[in-house]
């Protein structure tokens, strides 16, 4: 616990609507990079693809924010007797349901010789079941089969769901401070050597591996800590405030070079420079709320786009796939065809969303909460941030 704090586990974390907001132009984004930039026939060369590459940057605004928002968890509830199986509870019936139902659907397409399109790849399926296909991506330099294609994302969650609350239970806080701010130095360093490296880690391992995407994780993390802590002062406040003014302004640099050749500046400097800007503007953020005009952030439509945003993050792609497949179009939205597919997908990932998260996802969360509750009791320890 931090100094002066009172253990009241389990007691209901104050909800930020702008977070809702931030996790609404996450998922946007990622939706309009694979509708519009990547369904490009032309790829690298279509202007298409060229305006919205910044979009695949949304994983790493979700990482920043899933590093702020489950370190809160973990730091309000650090001491209590049954942090880990709460934890862990309320995590599974959070994301492992319609996971698996992606996963068992894939099994089943996959057995039954389904469409090649979507079910076939080089991923072992176990790798899916295991949470581990992040791995096998990168040796095998693929994203394996397209139903479950973006999951090496979900992989790096899971992994950071299994052992950051181990660290969090068992370290001091000053240890935790220093850890989170060592991935902020060591992660960038090791994608340049993963770059220089080669294939796979320099074309799939800096994108697909935690140890290379955890200082996304970790200064959403480290924005926790300092709240949690107490020890956001006037002086950070115009710091951080400056340093987002400096990011914005070098981003017209950053959105051209990674237009023109992707990896090598994405691995060299692009994420570093992604997890200081959504970390810099998470915590201006964060330092608003409320305000007015922050306004659209808690909106009714970034409200709703938030809470289907993870059931959209898995369906959106297999379901232009899939009319795709089922009516004969090409995905390019240079034609006509193409766009009125883009359009339609669209409409029918948001409306699935829409329906798993009213009948599956929202009472398998109420239950999960209700099922883990973070109990009373006695402190395990007190600790001071400088410990």
């Amino acid at each position: 616990m931090f100094p002066g704090a009172i253990p009241v586990y389990g007691r209901k974390m104050d909800r930020v609507k702008e977070i809702d907001g931030l996790r609404a132009i996450a998922i946007l984004m990622v939706v309009g990079w694979h509708y519009i930039g990547a369904s490009a026939e032309a790829g690298s060369a279509s202007i298409f693809w060229k305006l919205t590459i910044f979009g695949r940057s949304g994983v790493d605004l979700f990482f920043v924010l899933s590093g702020y928002l489950i370190t809160s968890i973990l730091l309000t509830n650090r001491d209590a007797p049954n942090y880990f199986s709460a934890f862990y509870g309320r995590r599974a019936f959070r994301i492992l349901p319609i996971y698996f139902a992606m996963v068992a659907t894939f099994f089943v397409g996959r057995t039954l010789g389904w469409s090649a399109t979507l079910f076939d790849g080089a991923i072992p399926s176990w790798t899916y079941l295991a949470g581990l296909q992040n791995f096998w991506m990168t040796s095998r330099e693929t994203y394996g089969a397209v139903w479950l294609g973006g999951t090496w994302s979900l992989a790096i969650e899971e992994q950071f769901y299994l052992v950051f609350p181990l660290i969090v239970r068992f370290s001091s806080l000053l240890t935790l401070r220093r850890l989170l701010i060592g991935l902020l130095v060591i992660c960038p360093l090791l994608r340049i050597v993963a770059f220089w490296e080669g294939a796979p880690y320099g074309s799939y391992g800096y994108y697909f591996l935690t140890p290379f995407r955890a200082d996304n994780l970790a200064i959403g993390a480290l924005i926790a800590w300092y709240e949690a802590a107490g020890s956001i002062t006037d002086q950070i406040r115009v710091h951080a405030r400056r340093t987002l003014m400096i990011l914005l302004c070098v981003f017209p640099v950053f959105a051209a070079l990674i237009a023109k050749n992707t990896d090598a500046h994405m691995a060299l400097w692009g994420h570093t420079y992604l997890a200081w800007l959504y970390g810099a503007v998470l915590f201006v953020v964060l330092q608003n709320r409320g305000a007015d005009r922050l306004a659209p952030l808690r909106s009714g439509p970034a409200a709703f786009f938030a809470k289907i945003s993870y059931a959209l993050y898995l369906v959106h792609v297999v379901v232009a796939f899939c009319l795709s497949i089922v009516f004969g179009v090409s995905r390019d939205v240079s034609t006509i065809s193409g766009l009125v597919l883009a359009a339609s997908a669209f409409g029918l990932s948001v409306a699935i969303c829409e329906f798993s998260y009213r009948w599956l996802e929202d009472p398998l969360i109420k239950f999960g909460h209700q099922r883990f509750r973070y109990g009373a009791g006695s402190s395990r320890r007190a600790l001071a941030p400088a410990e």
